[in-house]
């Protein structure tokens, strides 16, 4: 009997194979993590790509640090100290600089999260604030891209004469790759400029790790550069969530820079297409509900041959996430009206990701895992549901051939197969 074990919220599901059956693990490559992630922070800001770095922000009077919310596990309480030390050096007092969760469409984050997002040190010590893009006066308006997208930022973003971007290289469906001015533009931006963005997911190029000639994600770099951004500084994180490198500096020199290194880490061979996948989007707060989750199903379609089965294994604590999210899967009876019904009507954000999560559906049958998912949910959802792991793979077996193969991605979201 072969052994599983992959990811689930923060513990693990496990379950067993039988003999017969061929099993490859595609798993981001093992990478050590530096063995000093603060003096690797010291090193990035001492030697920034593209630009001076951080005396690009001498004399600013009034600071903005975006970082990202729960749902991505960016290490902010080793980056956001040695920043601050690094401001305070240029004459930048602490009561100048204001946190800002870029949440964006996401729900906003509460106070009570700050110091799991920022770090208690931090949350104690620095005005911490989150992103709302629905809350009144919330946003201000900063032009049009030449693509037509409406910019509309979070007005302390727009305010702040200092401005610094902090996040996580990942792979990404629609723009390539996470973070550079993905985190501005996408955790700071109004819903008009989120959607107009993003509804360019069915045009050529905007897919799974490509950035150059990506129409979403040039988007994104231009408003980026039109609304202005001193510094990012963006992390590479391995399978054990440490610190591979830091890059900091030009929001585009040293974003691409540190993608050169995430292609390293998330870009991996298979070598072959499976009859299952067993599939885990990382844990939490990957899994933190399926909106987040559906991104582990869509990295695991193309290595499951046409009518295979996908085991998705996602504890989703919060649900489904997103209440469009619903609604675009009511929309329809089957995964192809589904895709129909989003074609027919304006682009809306929640009604992309049942999109997304259809365009799996017709290619793949899935068997969700899910704590958080009742029966209810996995119908709208168009699942299967199984208790636990060897539940679901009891289930599996039973549509496939006796010699079949299965393939394991325990951390879905941040692999990248490539076949």
């Amino acid at each position: 009997m072969a052994e599983v074990q992959i990811p689930y919220g923060e513990g693990y599901q496990a379950g067993r194979l039988p003999q017969g059956l061929t099993v490859y693990e595609i798993a981001p490559r093992e990478v050590a993590g530096v063995t000093d992630a603060a003096a690797e922070m010291h090193r990035a800001l001492e030697n920034p790509i593209g630009n001076r770095g951080i005396e690009e922000l001498r004399g600013a009077q009034k600071v903005v640090i975006v970082v990202s919310d729960l749902t991505r596990p960016v290490p902010n309480a080793i980056i956001l100290p040695v920043l601050l030390e690094k401001l305070n050096a240029i004459g930048i007092r602490d009561e100048q600089v204001t946190v800002l969760v870029g949440a964006g469409l996401h729900r906003p984050a509460s106070p009570d999260e700050f110091p799991l997002i920022v770090g208690p040190e931090v949350a104690a010590r620095i005005k911490v604030i989150s992103h709302d893009a629905s809350a009144t006066g919330m946003l201000g308006r900063a032009g049009t891209s030449s693509r037509g997208t409406p910019i509309w930022i979070n007005r302390h973003y727009l305010e702040a004469d200092g401005r610094i971007l902090v996040g996580m290289i990942d792979p990404h469906q629609i723009v390539g790759y996470s973070a550079g001015a993905k985190s501005l533009v996408i955790g700071c931006g109004g819903e008009a400029t989120i959607c107009a963005n993003h509804a360019r997911l069915v045009e050529p190029g905007a897919t799974l790790g490509r950035v150059e000639g990506n129409p979403a994600r040039e988007d994104i770099d231009e408003i980026g550069g039109l609304v202005g951004i001193d510094l990012i500084v963006n992390v590479v994180l391995n399978n054990r969530k440490e610190i591979v490198r830091v890059v900091a500096g030009h929001y585009l020199a040293a974003h691409r820079a540190g993608v050169a290194i995430a292609r390293k880490v998330s870009e991996v061979p298979v070598p072959g297409v499976a009859d299952l996948a067993i599939v885990s989007p990382g844990g939490y707060p990957k899994d933190i509900n399926l909106y987040q989750a559906q991104k582990g199903l869509y990295h695991a379609t193309p290595v499951v041959k046409k009518g295979g089965i996908i085991i998705l294994c996602a504890e989703c604590r919060e649900g489904a996430g997103e209440d469009r999210f619903i609604a675009g899967m009511k929309a329809g009876n089957t995964p192809e009206e589904v895709m129909a019904s989003f074609h027919s009507r304006e682009f809306q954000m929640g009604f992309h990701k049942a999109f997304l999560w259809c365009r799996s559906l017709v290619h793949a049958r899935v068997i969700l895992v899910s704590d958080g998912v009742d029966e209810e949910l996995a119908r709208v959802m168009m699942v299967r549901r199984a208790p636990g792991l060897q539940a679901a793979i009891d289930l599996a077996l039973q549509g496939l051939p006796g010699a079949g193969m299965v393939a394991v991605l325990p951390k879905a979201n941040s692999t990248i197969p490539v076949l």
